[in-house]
């Protein structure tokens, strides 16, 4: 992201406008049976709703986003609950991943094709990524939204498996979000 996107971001995180403040996404809430517990990477975590869910269940969480004011606010809120986060403002076009350091990784609605190979290759042996995106099908909703942004059907999947991971979970929408691409994929052990 340039320093456009970070200005823009910090602008809309202040208006507060963005992913709801401080609440996990249910697609992570309802998959905790697989949350195992170790290190954890939050990419793009906005205001850290997700990043705040793992760090009370023990995880050790590196957040990241490229909004300072976005990140204040988590850290705020970690504060308040009493937990830690590491968080940490980058580019994540040029924010370079440790290998094998993750036994877990979000990225929620934040769509960078080229780095799904990193995010593989930071995961541990059994390692999970859970990413969620809008799909082509938000266009019906959305049709001034750009399209590059958006997956096509069956795209995480094959990113995934040429990333060299294994698929436990994957849909290109639900009834309720006919637009939300949703996958959870394992690195070999």
């Amino acid at each position: 992201m340039s320093e456009t996107d970070q200005t823009r971001w910090d602008r809309k995180y202040a208006a507060g406008e963005g992913p709801a403040h401080f609440r996990p996404k249910s697609f992570l809430t309802e998959h905790a049976h697989l949350l195992t517990g170790g290190r954890a990477l939050d990419v793009a975590c906005g205001f850290g709703g997700n990043a705040l869910y793992l760090a009370g269940l023990g995880y050790r969480v590196d957040a990241v986003d490229v909004s300072g004011v976005a990140l204040g606010q988590a850290q705020t809120e970690a504060r308040r609950r009493g937990i830690s986060l590491n968080l940490v403002q980058a580019d994540l076009d040029h924010w370079w991943l440790p290998p094998a350091r993750y036994n877990l990784i979000l990225v929620f609605y934040y769509l960078n094709r080229d780095l799904l190979p990193g995010l593989a290759n930071a995961l541990r042996p059994g390692g999970l990524l859970m990413e969620m995106n809008r799909n082509r099908r938000f266009l019906k909703e959305r049709p001034d939204f750009s399209p590059s942004y958006l997956l096509k059907i069956g795209e995480l999947r094959q990113l995934a498996l040429d990333a060299g991971l294994e698929i436990v979970h994957y849909t290109d929408g639900t009834p309720d979000e006919p637009h939300n691409t949703q996958l959870i994929a394992r690195r070999p052990g």
